[in-house]
């Protein structure tokens, strides 16, 4: 599967790689203006700096870096190019991996508990909260991220930042929650001698691990809690550079919190941002912009700067009609108008797994091979250009032609409220998806089981074909 070619740094990108200086550095950047590769070239940068600071005082201890991402695919991804862009010798220590898979190591992997035993056990210690499953699981996840164990009382009053408006979460559904629910689990897993994924960045943020790092990149950080910015923060070496890569605009997890409340001081000296779209075409750009044109921002997120797209394409297509009609159209459009040598695809779905059975078998009758990339810790290096992969599994990378099809109004299930917390969260998962095309996308959906996110598509940015 191809990745990113070596790449030469933008007009906005150069202040960031050469700014080279301890302490912290926050970039925020919109989807498309070239983040990740912002984040690799400044950690080649950084780690010259650190090998130079090493030989003035003749150490011979290795420099330490550490990459971290939210999930596993772009871990993989993230490997794979610097493997390919980063300069690394007997002198230092490059580690990229995960958040969750990091941490465990770190501490020695200790017994997580399974995520379907997790749910089972929050759902029974509910009672009186009448509020749907899912956002119950995610609200709890957010409150347990954001605060550590002695502190999580300041959920009562706190702003919710990062989890909208609706559903409400008044102080008395609050006090039900810490006491029916997350005090009371928490109690269980103690006393089975289990962890959940947020008592490792607990236990990091509250204890340093030997070996320190001298340089940690990490990217996406929007999708990161609050304990696991302090986790990170505390396996800094005395003299260090830190750089957190966010953009709140395309959050897809249930997390929020301030810097400063994870201990991270942010001015305008140790900040920047990269707006420019580098990535879409100015036909995808102005079809993914109004899925987040109005959507409440923080100052994290950055909009991209559509304007500054420079090339151009086909214009997005809209296909109405049967999963099976979606699909053999898509397997046309490939036959006839990619090539599969020089050029990569993604059919990225928002469930992935089962649903992708009938797209792998048509796939193969038809004689195109493929890799499945979800969940994956490391990135097919077989000559495949057809991957398939959820919509979460697919952030922060990029394809030359994308496939949203399948999309039908019972896999994104939402509230009807415009700041309904799921349907502000679906938008932005969308837009992120559609935003991972460089030359053409495809959407296509069931037209009697039609999505509301549909509706913020605008007809005039694209092509629509009922098959």
């Amino acid at each position: 599967m191809r990745v990113l070619a070596k790449v030469t740094p933008t007009a906005e990108q150069l202040p960031l790689i050469s700014r080279n200086r301890p302490g912290t550095e926050l970039i925020r950047g919109a989807a498309g203006s070239g983040k990740t590769t912002t984040a690799l070239l400044r950690l080649q940068s950084l780690i010259g700096m650190f090998l130079s600071r090493r030989k003035r005082q003749q150490s011979s201890d290795p420099v330490r870096a550490l990459v971290l991402t939210y999930n596993r695919t772009l871990s993989g991804y993230i490997d794979a190019l610097a493997q390919a862009q980063v300069n690394t010798g007997s002198q230092i220590e490059l580690s990229i991996s995960t958040f969750g898979r990091w941490a465990r190591n770190k501490i020695g992997n200790p017994q997580i508990i399974d995520g379907a035993r997790r749910s089972q056990l929050i759902f029974g210690f509910v009672k009186n909260l009448h509020l749907p499953m899912d956002f119950l699981l995610e609200e709890v996840e957010y409150v347990m991220g954001r605060y550590l164990p002695e502190t999580l009382d300041n959920y009562l009053n706190a702003r919710r930042d990062g989890r909208g408006i609706t559903p409400r979460m008044e102080r008395s559904l609050r006090t039900a929650l810490l006491k029916e629910v997350i005090r009371p689990y928490q109690q269980w897993i103690d006393d089975k001698g289990l962890w959940d994924w947020n008592d490792l960045a607990i236990q990091l943020a509250n204890e340093q691990f030997n070996p320190l790092y001298d340089i940690i990149v990490a990217d996406e950080t929007q999708d990161f809690s609050a304990n696991q910015i302090r986790a990170i923060s505390n396996q800094l070496a005395p003299v260090h550079s830190l750089t957190l890569i966010v953009d709140t605009a395309q959050r897809i997890y249930a997390r929020g919190f301030t810097w400063q409340e994870a201990g991270i001081r942010i001015r305008p000296e140790n900040s920047a941002r990269l707006e420019r779209n580098h990535r879409n075409t100015v036909e995808i750009a102005e079809f993914a912009s109004p899925l987040v044109t109005g959507i409440p921002m923080d100052d994290d997120a950055t909009i991209p700067d559509f304007s500054s797209c420079t090339r151009h394409g086909p214009k997005p297509i809209m296909v109405r009609g049967t999963f099976s009609d979606q699909t053999k159209f898509a397997i046309k459009y490939i036959q006839d108008k990619i090539d599969l040598d020089t050029e990569s695809v993604a059919f990225l779905h928002p469930k992935g797994g089962g649903w992708f059975k009938h797209l792998r078998e048509k796939l193969l009758r038809a004689g195109l091979t493929f890799v499945e990339i979800t969940r994956s810790s490391a990135w097919p290096r077989g000559p495949e250009n057809i991957a398939l992969s959820t919509l979460h599994s697919a952030k922060g990378l990029e394809f030359d032609h994308v496939f949203l099809i399948g999309l039908n109004a019972e896999l994104l299930p939402h509230g009807d409220d415009e700041n309904d917390d799921s349907l502000i969260k679906l938008r932005r998962l969308l837009a992120m998806g559609a935003g991972r095309a460089k030359r053409s996308i495809i959407l296509g959906y069931k037209r009697e089981d039609a999505s509301k996110l549909m509706n913020y598509l605008k007809p005039a940015t694209y092509a629509a074909i009922d098959l």
